[in-house]
């Protein structure tokens, strides 16, 4: 992708700055999402604009001046689809990571990312317009909401209990026997026995993933992200907001978003949605914080200065 070099400048937006690496991220996720969208269109998959993502393109035609990470979302069958092809098609050292690729990923989600570490090697810097970051767009599964309320709620049930069962077991001095009760129960409500061999967490994320993924739309009237709408009962939205996409500029690009926008914005933000609020996600802020201070340390042990580019 193409950017003029002053896209790259420092600026503010909605009275808050944007650091010259903020804007190098946000292109390097854009770079991600053009590789993901090569791939959409080769299978005839449908994306669109999701949480933060969504909301700036309806309401700043491009990123929230302090949001810093890229989000798209899936119908379930777009969604199985991509993860069936993205494997063999990502290209340029990009990689598909969800609990069915990594052990250690417990979301009901997925990600494309550009490599697992920072790099500063000229070809990577110049791809990724000067951000040697790790970055990565989020993927979320949106699933069908059974129309039979009694199936609804036994499915939430098995997932409340997934999840639950997964919290537990990421407790830190949490007792085996409860622990082992409760995966007995779980199982014999699946019929999924889990591989004590393997990593119990990632097949917890894995099952999770399938009870979300039960129904069809042919079943249902409504879609939600499912793991959501097991913690809140009005998480849900008409099918039909999510029937076709439209596009929206955003930054410098296009960017598909469900037809039902103004719906999603709402159940997601409230109906001042267009107001701005300065607030972030589950992240600090920048997401690359992190590794911007592992840069910096391994400058100060080589005895370097911190280029001056990786610091802005």
């Amino acid at each position: 992708m193409r950017f003029d070099d002053s896209y790259f400048e420092g600026e503010t937006r909605e009275d808050f700055y944007i650091r010259p690496m903020i804007k190098r991220a946000w292109a390097a996720q854009m770079e991600i999402l053009e590789e993901i969208d090569r791939i959409c269109k080769k299978y005839d998959i449908t994306y669109f604009a999701e949480w933060g993502t969504l909301l700036g393109a309806v309401r700043h035609k491009g990123f929230v001046p302090w949001d810093d990470d890229l989000d798209i979302g899936m119908k379930r069958e777009d969604y199985d689809k991509f993860m069936y092809y993205a494997p063999a098609e990502l290209s340029g050292g990009m990689e598909l990571i969800s609990s069915f690729t990594d052990s250690m990923y417990h979301q009901v989600m997925a990600r494309v990312i550009n490599g697992k570490k920072i790099n500063l090697r000229e070809e990577y810097l110049n791809k990724y317009h000067g951000c040697p970051y790790v970055v990565g767009v989020d993927i979320f599964p949106q699933d069908y909401v059974p129309r039979n309320k009694e199936d609804e709620a036994a499915q939430l049930e098995l997932l409340k209990a997934a999840n639950l069962l997964m919290k537990l077991w990421e407790m830190e001095g949490a007792d085996e026997n409860i622990k082992k009760e409760c995966l007995e129960e779980l199982e014999e409500m699946t019929g999924v026995t889990l591989d004590p061999d393997k990593p119990i967490e990632q097949q917890l994320c894995q099952l999770s993933d399938r009870i979300c993924a039960m129904y069809t739309g042919e079943e249902s009237d409504e879609i939600s992200q499912l793991c959501m709408l097991a913690t809140d009962e009005n998480y849900r939205l008409p099918k039909e907001c999510y029937e076709t996409v439209i596009e929206m500029p955003f930054e410098s690009i296009m960017m598909p978003v469900p037809v039902g926008y103004e719906q999603v914005l709402k159940l997601r933000y409230g109906d001042d949605y267009m107001t701005p609020v300065k607030q972030w996600g589950t992240h600090d802020y920048p997401f690359f914080k992190p590794q911007e201070e592992m840069l910096r340390e391994l400058c100060k042990n080589m005895n370097k200065e911190m280029p001056q580019c990786f610091a802005e």
